[in-house]
């Protein structure tokens, strides 16, 4: 089977209006490219390597990338999803994390914690009411799950972008075993808006766990896996929202959540910048890792400016992780830092929250971890402030000043503290942990304070990789090739990552002579790297040895 390439051809601006090449629908990234989806060729051969083949067999085409497997959770026996192993006590809480030792209760929704459920009180306590439409991107929906909140999905919207799978039915499969994971998203979306229902060993909670008036969810399914994510599937799911959805007012979309992520890509970067131009809220899961690996700092998209990163805070407002030399292979952590990519970030409350159960159709657990489960909280959040301030926000001059509305009253009012933990809230919390009702309270703010607020556009070419490969200073495009595929190694290998890891700064570029030497050394030996990549790392090897 041959490999796909995610290839961006240059267009005119007739062919951008009419998204299509010599008859063939293309996606429009909102720059001056088209993406297209094609065959690499040799199947044996390097992803990227094939990458710069075809790239430099055709002057129309300005950027080719491997339609590579992006997700980086480690495919351990715990990742076969808690739903899976026989004898969990789903009434029990993760006993090596925080939770409320006096009583069992459903802690994360309370005005000391994330403020969620007076936010919801006060938003459906208004006697008008906006539908905001919140795309939820995962493994699919379960429609006879009892939690499902099937008065609030739009099914007819609803797509599957799997390759191989019905594009209309948006359901997961739920196939079981390693690497599968099934139920991922019956999880999330339950957080996000699951009925009331039964919770195991809380017997006294009769409430909603997420949202459950005043939206429309439309359910996208991208992946089988949150270990099996391929990078196209998230480019065609920004294309319909940002091409379809958005092109007419009754289906415009507001806000969208994903509890998933993994490595760089150029497409995703340019389409994330369109949804953002579009005025859509996007937040995303900030990663999780096993004993500090693949890698324990924030991935893509969370990594992006444009979108809001989604970490991980626990019941005694310390962080979802653990400090050095404490992790484990059998224990999930959440990622976080590097505190110059924290800017746009914040963090929820995980471990120890409610999720819905795949296997027990009638049941809440509260066992749910990751930052999946803090994620689709921020979202919660946003959804809500945009609902009660829609026609304020509907009234700004361009789009992308509601998306910076909505970051404003969040990042503002988050909780800036934590508690037992050395260093400081803003490398684990970003701006601090979510206050929903008190974000409620910000008006929006004025034109000008807004536009000074306007994020640069997203990529994924970084100053620091340009200097330690010794690229030129120009902007040729299989330069930026290379800096996108290091971007992908430097996330995924663990001796490059321990190279690099830094606290505080992604930025490399003062490394000494020997340090770039053994950067260059591990590009090399690195079987994922390209021969394009392999040959800058010996370019540095020669000039400095």
């Amino acid at each position: 089977m041959h490999n796909q390439l995610i290839v961006q051809f240059k267009v005119s601006p007739e062919i951008m209006r009419t998204r299509n090449i010599d008859g063939v629908k293309a996606i429009a990234t909102g720059s001056d490219t088209v993406v297209e989806f094609l065959d690499s060729g040799d199947p044996q051969s390097n992803e990227w390597d094939q990458a710069h083949a075809v790239f430099d067999k055709d002057d129309n085409i300005a950027f080719a990338e491997p339609d590579v497997n992006v997700s980086l959770q480690i495919p351990t026996e715990s990742l076969a999803d808690e739903n899976e192993i026989d004898g969990v006590k789903y009434d029990e809480f993760i006993a090596e994390w925080p939770f409320p030792k006096e009583s069992k209760n459903v802690w994360h929704l309370a005005g000391n914690y994330s403020q969620l459920k007076a936010a919801r009180d006060a938003v459906y306590a208004l006697p008008k009411k906006a539908k905001i439409r919140i795309v939820h991107l995962d493994t699919g929906y379960d429609e006879d799950h009892d939690s499902f909140p099937k008065e609030l999905v739009n099914i007819s919207l609803s797509r599957n972008f799997v390759d191989g799978e019905d594009l209309f039915d948006a359901r997961d499969r739920f196939t079981e075993g390693m690497l599968k994971n099934p139920g991922h998203g019956t999880g999330t979306l339950s957080i996000l808006a699951g009925r009331k229902m039964p919770i195991a060993g809380i017997g006294t909670f009769d409430d909603y766990i997420g949202l459950s008036e005043a939206i429309e969810i439309i359910p996208i399914r991208i992946a089988k896996s949150v270990v099996l994510f391929k990078s196209s599937s998230f480019v065609k799911a920004l294309d319909y929202i940002v091409n379809e959805l958005n092109s007419k007012e009754e289906t415009r979309v507001h806000v969208v959540t994903m509890s998933m992520g993994g490595l760089a890509s150029k497409a995703w970067a340019d389409l994330v910048n369109k949804a953002y131009d579009q005025g859509v809220f996007i937040v995303t899961a900030a990663g999780n890792n096993y004993n500090k690996l693949p890698t324990r700092r924030l991935v893509f998209p969370a990594r992006f400016n444009r979108v809001v990163a989604a970490c991980g805070a626990t019941y005694d407002y310390s962080p979802y992780a653990k400090p050095d030399g404490e992790g484990s292979f059998s224990l999930m952590e959440g990622n976080h830092g590097p505190k110059s990519l924290m800017r746009t970030a914040i963090a929820a409350f995980t471990p120890n929250v409610p999720w819905a159960i795949w296997k027990k159709k009638d049941l809440f657990g509260i066992r749910g971890n990751g930052t999946s489960s803090a994620t689709p909280q921020i979202a919660s959040a946003a959804a809500l402030y945009y609902c009660k301030h829609y026609e304020a926000l509907e009234s700004l001059p361009d789009r992308y000043m509601i998306v910076e509305s909505i970051r404003n009253a969040l990042f503002s009012t988050a909780l800036k503290k934590m508690d037992k933990f050395e260093g400081s809230y803003e490398y684990y919390f970003g701006n601090g942990i979510l206050q929903a009702a008190e974000a409620l309270k910000v008006p929006v703010p004025e034109v000008g304070f807004l536009r000074n607020k306007k994020e640069k556009k997203d990529t994924v070419f970084l100053p620091f990789i340009r200097l330690i490969l010794g690229l030129r200073s120009g902007v040729a495009t299989n330069e930026e090739m290379l800096e996108a595929e290091l971007m992908q190694l430097a996330l995924s290998d663990p001796e490059i990552q321990r190279l690099i890891d830094n606290p505080d700064t992604d930025d490399i570029s003062e490394l000494s002579n020997e340090q770039r030497i053994e950067f260059a050394a591990l590009i090399r030996e690195n079987p994922r790297a390209s021969q394009a990549l392999k040959s800058a790392a010996d370019r540095i090897i020669n000039k400095l040895e």
